[in-house]
């Protein structure tokens, strides 16, 4: 219900849906609401994980089919410089932070670093490029694209923190750079490129459901999301970088035809079920913060937050993009808004659920910390600082066509 009234406060520079909703959360835990705590059961360590696991596919989904520039290497720099420089730069940045400031365990400092290296696909809705065929720029897109991307790529980080945890030995680091960097990320682009491919050519086929005037666009998306999501879990393949490829693929596809407003269609009720699920973990999140964290944050935790949002992601952006003809401003807005959220939470989840590690406590500690700190400040900021960088426009071809018409008959 709090999603309707963003569109009146959208330029509204404090007004921020997320905190309110993790505001709710914590005051319900302060009041004796039942807490799922990943830390608690294996049950409840599981609803954690595959509940942020959902929510970043449908996001992943909404943002392949959102972006209209091509991928190629010119277009698309800004995003193949974040993905190569600006990550990794973080990573170590961040295990730095995690093995001397935290205390945290080698292993453990690469799953904290894993988990908040990638920008955030879900909270970063309000720095997104908005619908397809919307005015886009070029601070929007590499936001955009940085988010659907890097939240494939950062698995391997994961992995190899599951690796050094459970190894006895010595470390196979050609192992992890064979299957775990380059198998697991191919098998995701090919099987994301496949269903996007197939599953268009059958939508848009003389029986497909968008050549026929039928309405079944909502149940498509989430059919193709879950399909290039298992195919790409099927061959052990990154799921996360399926999606937004299959997604990307079918966008590619169809772009400038006739199929425009069914993936309109589509593209809506990714928003609709991902604001739905945002504002469920959002008040989860905070009951979590309220009832399991807040008594036993420490300096350290606060420390490596406000280092991870104002100083390292920012500085690692903003050298991964020097000698890239932009403006200074843009440059700065795309360091900037580098939001931590639900992709954060499901690594944590996700590798914390694979192996036991010493320090979880910790490493949920600084991710929540961390959340809390990008939502509250980025989510304040974004309506204002980012009301330059492309506005939305109507969301469907008829829609436009009739806004243009109108003005002609003027």
């Amino acid at each position: 219900m709090g999603l309707t009234f963003q569109p009146a406060f959208r330029d509204k520079m404090l007004f921020n849906i997320p905190i309110i909703y993790i505001l709710v959360g914590i005051i319900g835990a302060l009041i004796g609401l039942p807490v799922i705590n990943p830390m608690g059961t294996e049950t409840e360590a599981k609803i954690v994980e595959h509940a942020s696991e959902l929510i970043v596919i449908i996001s992943l989904a909404g943002a392949g089919l959102s972006i209209d520039l091509k991928a190629r290497w010119r277009t698309w720099q800004p995003t193949w410089r974040l993905l190569a420089i600006a990550m990794p730069l973080t990573i170590l940045c961040v295990v730095w932070l995690g093995v001397n400031l935290a205390g945290l365990s080698v292993a453990g400092a690469i799953l904290l670093a894993g988990a908040l290296a990638p920008t955030d696909p879900v909270l970063a809705r309000s720095v997104s490029v908005g619908s397809p065929h919307s005015e886009q720029n070029g601070t929007r897109t590499a936001l955009t694209s940085e988010a659907g991307l890097n939240d494939g790529l950062a698995f391997p980080f994961i992995w190899l923190a599951v690796g050094v945890a459970l190894a006895t030995g010595d470390f196979s680091w050609g192992s992890w750079v064979l299957e775990d960097v380059l198998y697991r990320t191919t098998a995701g682009v090919i099987a994301g490129l496949a269903v996007g491919w197939c599953l268009t050519k059958i939508l848009f086929s003389s029986i497909g459901d968008a050549t026929n005037n039928r309405s079944n666009a909502a149940l498509v998306l989430l059919a193709a999301t879950f399909l290039s999501y298992g195919l790409a879990e099927l061959v052990h393949g990154y799921g996360f970088l399926s999606v937004f490829i299959s997604a990307r693929a079918a966008r590619a596809f169809t772009k400038d035809t006739k199929a425009e407003p069914y993936e309109n269609k589509a593209h809506k009720s990714a928003d609709q079920l991902e604001a739905i699920l945002l504002a469920v973990i959002l008040l989860w999140f905070g009951t979590f913060i309220g009832g399991s964290l807040w008594h036993v944050w420490t300096w350290q935790d606060f420390a490596i937050a406000m280092a991870v949002v104002f100083v390292i992601r920012p500085i690692a952006a903003w050298i991964s993009l020097l000698g890239h003809d932009m403006e200074k401003v843009d440059r700065a807005k795309i360091a900037f808004f580098g939001i931590r959220g639900m992709g954060s939470i499901f690594y944590a989840a996700f590798g914390l659920n694979q192996v036991e590690f010493a320090d979880p406590e910790r490493i949920w500690c600084v991710i929540s910390f961390t959340i809390l700190i990008s939502a509250l400040v980025h989510g304040s900021l974004a309506n204002r600082w980012m009301a330059d960088a492309g506005v939305d426009e109507p969301d469907d071809t008829e829609q436009r066509n009739a806004n243009t018409n109108d003005k002609k008959t003027a």
